[in-house]
């Protein structure tokens, strides 16, 4: 029966052949319960292709987040050697999926929508022209967005200078990703908006007082073992010596005595507090 719903006979082929797959993978009983649930995806291929194309279309038609719920088709087409999945492709359609969603959070506010909607068409036409990849335009926006949502909250149509004081205030590290839309702003828009003077150190302290937050939670979670021991170092080389975060959990640890313990990274020594001798205050 769902043979006949195909129109080509490769396509009703693929999908009989997807059927007896599916019964050695999930067994007999939940394939006849299942297969029927894959049989639209097989049917929309056929009605776009006629027949299996590869991954790159597949991809910009259902989108990655569409082709995880049809997992078991895939996997299937996969090991047949039908598609051959592009890592590239998936990464590429995920950075397209978190643009949109950022021009999405802007649809109730309609001129903020056509600023930051312009902003990404000016964006978008550096990538074809091959001067920026998906991945910054991505990143471009994400600031672009939240100055957006700040100035809606202030009642403005479009940011002005307070909006984005009081943004890089909130998130200072975001200042060198937020200086193209201040620009565009300018520029497109002839708002009288500037980058405010950095001041010195902002990150730093905001990165600081975070770690020191995360310090104070695990003196008061007190946990034990390996894992809560890998976390402390990885926050403690941050916090005390700059390092980032990752390199804590690669690094050896050796323990001294009840006051601290010696970290190796790279060749160099670190030396760390134990919980119990910390005392930052609340």
């Amino acid at each position: 029966m769902n043979l006949a719903a195909f129109t080509m006979p490769v396509m009703a082929g693929h999908f009989e052949r997807f059927g007896a797959w599916l019964a050695v993978t999930v067994g007999d009983n939940k394939a006849a319960i299942t297969v029927n649930r894959y049989l639209p995806f097989f049917m929309e291929i056929e009605k776009v292709w006629q027949a299996i194309p590869d991954y790159s279309r597949l991809v910009a038609h259902f989108g990655a987040e569409g082709l995880r719920r049809v997992r078991l088709p895939m996997r299937w087409m996969q090991e047949t050697g039908l598609v051959v999945k592009d890592v590239a492709v998936q990464a590429k359609d995920s950075e397209k999926r978190q643009i949109a969603g950022m021009l999405k959070a802007l649809e109730g506010d309609p001129p903020g929508l056509r600023v930051l909607k312009g902003y990404h068409d000016t964006l978008m036409a550096k990538v074809k022209a091959g001067k920026l990849s998906l991945r910054s335009v991505r990143l471009a926006m994400a600031p672009a967005k939240a100055l957006m949502l700040e100035a809606q909250k202030m009642g403005l149509k479009k940011p002005d200078q307070k909006a984005v004081d009081l943004y890089l205030a909130k998130v200072p590290g975001q200042r060198a990703a937020l200086t193209g839309f201040v620009r565009y702003l300018r520029e497109a828009h002839s708002v009288g908006v500037a980058m405010p003077k950095a001041k010195e150190g902002a990150a730093q302290k905001v990165r600081q007082r975070k770690l020191e937050q995360e310090m104070l939670a695990m003196m008061r979670e007190g946990g034990e073992g390996d894992e809560f021991l890998r976390r402390w170092v990885s926050v403690g080389l941050a916090y005390f010596h700059g390092l980032p975060r990752k390199v804590g959990i690669g690094a050896d640890v050796l323990r001294t005595d009840g006051e601290g313990m010696a970290i190796n990274v790279e060749g160099k020594s670190y030396w760390l507090p134990s919980i119990s001798q910390m005392g930052l205050s609340e």
